[in-house]
């Protein structure tokens, strides 16, 4: 099975598993830490195997001695590196070779490609450099760290908006080493005094390709690092114990471990993104994101993996500290001649912020016919008739069963995402038309579990309507003092003649003062386990003994609910599932939220990444410039969270297991939403205090609520490190 995060097709699994066993044969990580004690920083027998297994020419075309493949494949092999520290120069030459191949003239490929492809010249890239060149081809100029200059043949050195080619040797280059704080890889300073070179080593307008091509290739590098880092720190704090325990059960180390999975989940699904690009112009938006995450994940991961292994982590022997090494130099020289941060801002205000192109297989021709036909159909339909049609389409609702549905998988419920939304363009302007389908939002969720849970006699009852916009539904299941532990229910329900009577409260529940039914949970058995004994039951919010109250909250308005049952009955028609096994309803109420494809940034709706560069727009040259980073990591996490579900679906596609992208993306959407509208505030200063930017305020207080409802942020930390990282339970909990 393979190890690679990045791997989605059973193609790209093999290549892993062929890559992690190469490295693992010739003891990458031995040789790697070798190098500590004077040992080669370029072995000849991992250079030599990586090129005659076709690794350096992965993504050089077949005509000049290499494979053809793009991108994504290269990526694969370099998340392998980074994950087993393969020492040498594999990054910085592979780097130069794809810049030289996409952007030379066809005699500068045919003379040096079929050698870097082969292993026989080994290349650099240098991105931060003073380089200039003259009308006469005269370069000159330094490159102060270059990654690999010291192997290198051949030097690729970007200049102003160009790119040089020269060769290491020629008479004016100067290659000086330098001592690195990473042992596992030459890097050098480079000098350029009058050096000539001929016309088609001028690579013209190729910088910001070359700076796209590192920025993915060393992202896929820091992929490794970031997997490898969690990894070793997950299966110490299995076994580690202390205070009699195995600290793995300390909620302070799952979270530290919770994220480390969250960021690399992340940087994973940038890279992927940047990685799957048809070409380097359409690239370099996705490759700035994917770096800007790189930078931040490969050191954040590699220094908690010291911190959650205590005093072992710090010392020579323990591998740990390799690793922080490679991660920080890397990240280093990834910052180099450019900050990917200021690109993704750039990218945000020039309209460019648009991630790689998706490509479908056939099949999902038809579906797209049939989702543009429905798409015209509503187009010519008044506003009054569109909801029914959606209705009777099955468009409302794709992913649902029939009839009421689709029966929609994946492959479908992407294509209708793209054709109803941005894909959805007027043939006459050009311009995005989507088309706004209602979202039903928790009664949605609700209903959907009882088309799949209730009787016959209860769908025929309440599903339509719902459908129809006629009834609205709420999820009653938080209690008092029970916070984020639904399955903490007291609310009670007794037999009698022909149903239940229930009394008890329920708290927190979300727009329950507009909804005429609700859906809960209530304990029929009050001598079973917490999870058993708990049945489903609708509840009519009109019945006599219900009372709402609804709760204002801080934005002033009332959301929020408590709800009284005072000697309610219910009938037996409207127990929906089995008699005390409602949990297991439950719990697909909880899953229903996150199966339709779709997603986005989340939070308080009404205030979004556009608003905010308006904001850093307007704001002074020195708020602008003190923020500007911050807002390109505001910026490139709310992009990522469309990755994550575009992960997901494409998984499902190619038929691989599910990920643990909706676990994630749970918790990035709440604190997403947050630190977008946060920053905001720093940028609008007083004006967000006084009334004049009122949308923003709402939308800062409203996602206060964000990493509080629905199970808390801490509590869905506890859940990732526990059921995805396996991570064991607090002893006091079971």
């Amino acid at each position: 099975m393979s190890k690679s995060a990045l791997a989605i097709t059973e193609e790209h699994n093999d290549l892993a598993d062929s890559a992690f066993g190469q490295l693992n044969r010739l003891k990458s990580r031995s040789a790697a830490r070798a190098t500590l004690d004077g040992g080669d920083s370029h072995p000849a027998e991992l250079w030599t195997s990586g090129a005659e297994g076709g690794w350096n020419g992965l993504a050089i075309s077949e005509e000049y001695g290499g494979s053809g493949f793009s991108l994504a494949e290269l990526a694969i092999v370099l998340e392998a590196q980074g994950r087993e520290l393969c020492p040498g120069p594999f990054l910085p030459s592979v780097a130069a070779a794809v810049v030289i191949d996409r952007c030379g003239t066809d005699s500068l490929r045919a003379e040096l490609l079929p050698l870097m492809s082969d292993g026989t010249k080994t290349g650099a890239l240098a991105l931060a450099s003073s380089v200039t060149v003259g009308s006469d081809l005269v370069v000159t100029g330094e490159c102060p760290v270059v990654l690999g200059a010291p192997d290198a043949d051949v030097l690729v050195i970007v200049a102003g908006q160009d790119a040089v080619v020269v060769d290491a040797g020629a008479d004016g280059v100067t290659v000086t080493a330098l001592e690195g704080m990473d042992t596992t890889r030459s890097v050098g300073a480079v000098a350029l005094r009058d050096v000539t070179v001929a016309d088609d080593r001028l690579l013209r307008g190729a910088a910001r390709k070359a700076h796209t091509v590192f920025r993915i290739l060393a992202s896929a590098e820091a992929v490794g690092l970031s997997w490898a880092t969690l990894d070793m720190a997950v299966e110490y704090a299995k076994v580690r114990e202390q205070f009699g325990r195995t600290i793995g059960t300390f909620q302070a180390v799952k979270h530290h471990a919770a994220n480390m999975l969250v960021n690399a989940e992340q940087t994973t699904a940038a890279t992927w993104d940047a990685a799957r690009a048809s070409d380097l112009d359409s690239a370099w938006f996705p490759a700035a994101v994917a770096a800007s995450h790189a930078i931040r994940t490969q050191v954040f991961n590699a220094q908690n993996n010291i911190q959650l292994h205590g005093g072992i982590g710090f010392t020579w022997e323990h591998d740990a500290h390799l690793y922080l090494r490679r991660a920080r130099t890397l990240a280093a020289l990834m910052h180099g001649g450019a900050d990917p941060l200021l690109d993704v801002v750039d990218a945000q205000r020039s309209g460019q912020a648009q991630g790689a192109s998706f490509t479908l297989p056939p099949e999902a021709e038809a579906f797209r016919e049939q989702a543009r036909e429905a798409v015209a159909a509503l187009r010519g339909l008044p506003a009054d008739k569109q909801r029914d049609y959606l209705v009777d389409s099955g468009y409302l609702v794709p992913h649902w069963p029939k009839p009421w549905g689709r029966d929609a998988e994946v492959l479908e419920q992407l294509v209708i995402e793209e054709e109803f939304g941005s894909a959805g363009r007027s043939e006459a302007t050009g311009e995005s038309a989507p088309i706004e389908r209602p979202d039903m939002g928790i009664t949605g969720w609700v209903t959907l579990t009882i088309a799949q849970a209730g009787t016959d006699e209860q769908r025929e009852r309440w599903v339509e309507p719902v459908l129809r916009g006629q009834v609205m539904w709420c999820q009653l299941f938080s209690e008092p003092g029970a916070g984020s532990d639904a399955a903490a229910v007291r609310t009670s329900a007794k037999k009698v003649d022909g149903g239940w009577r229930i009394t008890g409260q329920k708290v927190w529940t979300s727009l329950a003062h507009m909804c005429q039914w609700g859906l809960a949970t209530v304990r029929t058995d009050p001598d079973a386990s917490k999870h058993a004994g708990v049945t489903m039951m609708a509840i009519d919010m009109n019945a006599p003994g219900v009372t709402v109250n609804p709760l204002k909250g801080l934005t002033g308005h009332a959301h929020f609910n408590e709800v009284f049952f005072d000697d309610v009955f219910v009938p037996d028609a409207d127990v929906v599932g089995d008699v005390n096994k409602g949990w297991l309803v439950a719990r697909a109420t909880l899953g229903n939220e996150r199966i339709s494809i779709g997603g986005g940034s989340g939070g308080a709706t009404g205030f979004s990444v556009d608003d905010l560069v308006k904001l850093l727009d307007n704001a002074s040259a020195e708020t602008a410039s003190l923020y500007l980073r911050r807002a390109g990591e505001v910026l490139a996490e709310n992009h990522t969270l469309r990755l994550l579900n575009l992960r997901r679906v494409t998984r499902a596609i190619a038929g691989s297991e599910p990920g643990p992208e909706g676990n994630v993306t749970k918790l990035l959407v709440a604190e997403a939403g947050q630190r977008l509208t946060e920053l905001a505030f720093d940028l609008a200063g007083s004006a967000a205090v006084v009334g004049q930017t009122p949308t923003l305020t709402q939308a800062y207080l409203g996602n206060r609520a964000m990493t509080i409802a629905g199970g808390t942020s801490e509590i869905t930390r506890n859940t990732i490190a526990e059921r995805i990282l396996g991570l064991p339970r607090d002893p006091l909990l079971k």
